[in-house]
């Protein structure tokens, strides 16, 4: 896309946002099932507007699943791995996996559940396994060290505690197993992009369903008590509250 072109776009859709929430407002508040519902529609047009300005750090990120073996011998015999992924949406990562996987999805928002059943058909190497409507702060229908990888891609930025969910993270990984992580994060401290994150968030984060602009999930993986933690930070293609990006992968 035209780089004056997407400038405009990006100004357009971010005022768009606010304001459709501003006037949706008392509804959004008032109703979590027209949150997730508003909340899908602004993640399909964000995807056509942005989904290309992700794809070499999505891309590098996922490769972090190339490498390891699974804790399951019948699994790792047939170069498989199983993989839970903590609100998938509409299943943005399967196009980036080059293995085959045995795959679980948390996510509490049943909105997208059509969107993603129709992605993963498309994908013969995810082999589904189970769907949990729940948080990732609480996955108590997920068996502890029963995954090889987790995935969560822009997902701490909305959790109400990003805390709870890499612990339960560590809890469900397999000694060894990696969180793979793709997720926007807070400008630096003083800068313009930091106020401007800070004024918005309160209005952003009820339409987003959560959606902190102002949140330093690499600081929060870092600290997570992991064994390793490996994390680049870029700057993608988007506008200024979104575009500071970190990602990588950390080790239970």
């Amino acid at each position: 896309m035209e780089l004056r072109l997407r400038r405009v776009l990006d100004c357009l859709f971010v005022a768009f946002v606010c304001s459709a929430g501003l006037l949706l407002l008392p509804l959004l508040l008032l109703s979590l099932r027209a949150r997730q519902w508003f909340f899908v529609r602004i993640i399909a047009v964000a995807s056509w507007l942005w989904g290309d300005v992700f794809e070499d750090t999505r891309r590098e990120a996922i490769a972090a699943l190339d490498e390891p073996e699974s804790s399951d011998p019948e699994l790792r015999s047939d170069g498989e791995i199983r993989v839970l992924e903590i609100g998938a949406g509409s299943g943005a990562n399967f196009g980036y996996l080059r293995r085959k996987v045995r795959y679980w999805n948390v996510d509490p928002n049943t909105e997208f559940q059509n969107f993603f059943l129709e992605t993963v058909k498309k994908y013969p190497k995810v082999e589904m396994e189970r769907w949990v409507v729940g948080y990732g702060e609480d996955m108590r229908d997920v068996p502890a060290g029963h995954f090889d990888a987790v995935i969560v891609t822009h997902l701490l930025c909305s959790v109400h505690s990003p805390e709870k969910v890499l612990q339960e993270c560590r809890r469900v990984l397999v000694k060894g197993g990696r969180l793979v992580f793709m997720e926007h994060v807070a400008q630096p401290k003083g800068s313009v992009g930091r106020m401007l994150q800070n004024m918005l968030t309160p209005l952003w984060s009820v339409i987003c369903c959560g959606c902190c602009l102002n949140r330093d999930s690499g600081e929060l993986i870092r600290n997570a008590g992991f064994s390793e933690v490996h994390l680049k930070e870029t700057n993608v293609d988007m506008p200024v509250i979104l575009t500071r990006h970190v990602y990588g992968y950390a080790v239970a």
